[in-house]
């Protein structure tokens, strides 16, 4: 058993070891360089976690077909496009360590998403011993609170934005969504609550609730 158990760990490290190489996916899109420049190619993007980049957050640009991958830093950068999401750089100091915004709602006034890669806390998990006197001493390594967090700010300028929060969160969403009313309508009788943005977004774009948002057979 404990053989078993050796050997299901040995064969696991290659595919940790990988899996924690980064290997970044990317998609075509357009980069707007704050000199007024456009380029045309493959753009990668994905949050990243406090301190990764001690110049700051970056993308990853490289022309169609092409292998060599050039690094642009964020202070480079207008905004970008990539795949059917839009992006724009943020010069406000209490956004320094996300400057990179994602565009939610495009509008009078827009909605941003800054998005920061938590990596958690470390966690060693004992396997035990076995019965007797014989001990295997394995010990797995996870993390606990892994994953993506993400603030909400609204503005006209991403340079001078507000962060929503649940006290400005009615008036603030009833007046970026109004142009449909049936969202306003479900914001002000609390269907969506500071904490369903994802699900809220997802009922202004395509109409769609959640099973638990309504009675009514989906």
């Amino acid at each position: 058993m404990y053989k078993s158990i050796l050997i299901f760990f040995l064969l696991l490290i290659p595919f940790v070891t990988k899996a924690q190489g980064y290997a970044p996916q990317f998609d075509q899109g357009t980069v707007y360089h704050n000199t007024g420049e456009i380029f045309h190619g493959m753009v990668s993007w994905s949050p990243p976690s406090k301190g990764q980049y001690p110049d700051g957050d970056q993308i990853l640009f490289k022309n169609e077909g092409s292998p060599d991958i050039f690094p642009i830093p964020y202070f480079k950068l207008k905004s970008f496009t990539m795949g059917a999401d839009s992006f724009v750089v943020s010069t406000n100091i209490n956004l320094k360590n996300s400057p990179i915004l994602l565009v939610e709602v495009d509008g009078p006034v827009c909605l941003y998403a800054a998005k920061i890669f938590k990596q958690g806390f470390p966690l060693l998990i004992g396997s035990g011993g076995g019965g007797g006197n014989v001990g295997v001493g394995l010990e797995v390594g996870t993390a606990i609170g892994r994953g993506v967090r993400t603030s909400y700010y609204f503005a006209k300028n991403p340079n001078v934005v507000t962060k929503l929060d649940k006290k400005n969160f009615i008036e603030t969403m009833s007046t970026i969504l109004a142009d449909k009313p049936d969202v306003v309508a479900k914001i002000k009788d609390k269907t969506f609550r500071y904490g369903d943005m994802d699900a809220l977004l997802k009922y202004y774009y395509t109409g769609k609730l959640r099973a638990t948002d309504t009675n009514e057979p989906q």
